[in-house]
């Protein structure tokens, strides 16, 4: 008699304290996020007029960009990033994700605005010309 007393009251003040903790305990860190999109053009390094036609067209495209083309659409149709088919989509992006001289920009922007030409060169193969577009922030 006396155990089923003890649980009549154990019970439901575990189950209280649960929810308790569910309700009010610590919650999970939340870091800052962006989601972004992009445009690239790529060049080969060794090659002085693919690296001025790459950094000619990145200029045309912010050109556009400035002048309220969509940036989705223009990363459709003439960006050379592998993700050119989703409109450039980068999805959400939490910081150290991206290499430190992107996420800098990155994290810098507000929402709906868009870096200048970032010029990336990769070792001797190529240079990369890109525009990052922040579409939404969160946990900021």
């Amino acid at each position: 008699m006396r155990t089923t007393k003890i649980l009549w009251l154990a019970v439901p003040a575990v189950f209280l304290i649960a929810i308790g903790l569910t309700l009010f305990g610590a919650k999970p860190e939340r870091r800052p996020e962006v989601k972004l999109r992009q445009i690239a053009t790529v060049a080969d390094a060794a090659d002085p007029l693919d690296v001025a036609r790459a950094c000619l067209k990145i200029a045309d495209i912010q050109l556009k960009l400035v002048n309220r083309t969509e940036f989705a659409q223009l990363a459709k149709d003439q960006s050379e990033a592998p993700n050119a088919g989703e409109g450039g989509d980068m999805g959400w992006m939490g910081k150290g994700l991206l290499p430190p001289h992107l996420e800098e920009i990155a994290f810098s922007l507000e929402k709906g605005y868009m870096s200048e030409i970032i010029e990336e060169p990769r070792g001797e193969e190529s240079v990369i010309f890109r525009i990052l577009y922040i579409e939404e922030r969160r946990n900021f």
